[in-house]
């Protein structure tokens, strides 16, 4: 088991390094991550004004859940098992802004922001809004990109986020689905 573990570690900091590298020596990129994995989730909140705007409340309702849900797993994983971020665990991160957009938070795994915008695009695209829904994964993604490219995550982090947010907003889905009858909304 070990022996899967270690490899599981060395794939999991050669894919982090390698992207980390990428915006190290490209202006581009390292906006592009930067950009990404600080204010990428403001395009989900706006999400929730667009839904809400649209009359499209079950949908609302459903992202919310999902975000609670993946919230409330993260709080137990957070209180058994706490990962340092990479750029605690690796002096080849020195950038500041690195450390100003974690500062106080320790723990990497898994990632919130990922699991939040996963969990978002899961449930809008589970609603019927594909297009925004489908449009809302690829950023979402973005986001993931931006939080390893960065220094703020390790792919696992973001790759278990993905899987969280996923999961939680097809429970909210299911959850929301066969409970909306017992409440009236006409759109």
């Amino acid at each position: 088991m070990e022996k899967y573990l270690d490899i599981i570690r060395y794939y999991d900091y050669t894919i982090y390094e390698a992207l980390y590298q990428r915006g190290v020596e490209s202006a581009a990129w390292l906006k592009f991550y930067y950009f990404f994995a600080q204010y990428g989730i403001v395009f989900f909140l706006v999400s929730f004004t667009y839904l809400i705007w649209m009359r499209r409340i079950n949908a609302f309702l459903c992202s919310f859940t999902a975000m609670a849900l993946g919230g409330f797993i993260d709080l137990l994983i957070f209180m058994f098992w706490r990962r340092p971020r990479p750029f605690i665990t690796h002096e080849t991160i020195i950038n500041p802004v690195v450390r100003e957009l974690a500062e106080g938070r320790i723990s990497s795994f898994p990632s919130s922001h990922t699991y939040i915008v996963f969990a978002i695009a899961t449930s809008v695209f589970l609603y019927g809004h594909k297009k925004l829904g489908a449009f809302l994964l690829v950023l979402a993604i973005f986001v993931a990109l931006g939080r390893v490219g960065t220094g703020l995550h390790y792919p696992s982090d973001t790759i278990a986020g993905a899987i969280l947010g996923i999961l939680s907003g097809v429970a909210a889905y299911r959850f929301v689905h066969t409970y909306e009858k017992y409440w009236k909304y006409e759109a």
